[in-house]
């Protein structure tokens, strides 16, 4: 199984969990409250809590560790 990397929903705190090998696109949505979306493919976007920075730098370490 894929490694998962946990991050945040901004709606309720509650985890959400992602497979890094599906991520195409991470980004910065700017609005009244700036949003990290994570984008898979070209259909589907999930906004997380973390930065940009923070969500990039975990996305890149469970891509880089090897799989268990």
């Amino acid at each position: 199984m894929p490694k998962l990397c946990k991050f945040t929903s901004p709606g309720d705190g509650k985890p959400v969990y992602v497979n890094p090998a599906q991520v195409s696109v991470v980004y910065t949505h700017k609005g009244e409250q700036p949003d990290t979306i994570i984008a898979f493919r070209k259909d589907f976007l999930l906004g997380v809590r973390e930065s940009l920075e923070e969500t990039v730098a975990i996305l890149e370490r469970a891509a880089a560790a090897p799989a268990e």
